[in-house]
């Protein structure tokens, strides 16, 4: 049974679902991580990706502060991830309040 998601994350979590219907991969987790800590704050995004993936809060927490400070994805993966997001609404998600 999946958890629910607190209503002002929904958009997110569904941003996330259009974009990899199938999952994220390890190396792809990292990535989103490094663009999604620019617009949420650590708590959010921890939640939201936590309930996305099924990791554990404390786990994402703990990868979202790797990858803002040592394990930071080069500009040409972050581009690359990016531009999946952008075809499905990440643009659209950028301009929500």
């Amino acid at each position: 049974m999946q958890r629910s998601i607190a209503p002002y994350l929904k958009t997110t979590d569904e941003l996330l679902q259009r974009a990899f219907p199938d999952g994220m991969e390890s190396e792809t987790y990292l990535v989103v991580l490094a663009i999604l800590e620019e617009e949420l704050s650590n708590r959010n995004l921890a939640e939201v990706i936590a309930h996305f993936t099924g990791k554990d809060y404390a786990v994402v927490s703990n990868d979202i502060y790797r990858v803002s400070s040592i394990d930071r994805p080069s500009i040409t993966t972050l581009t690359k991830v990016k531009e999946q997001l952008l075809a499905v609404g990440y643009d659209r998600w950028l301009e929500e309040d």
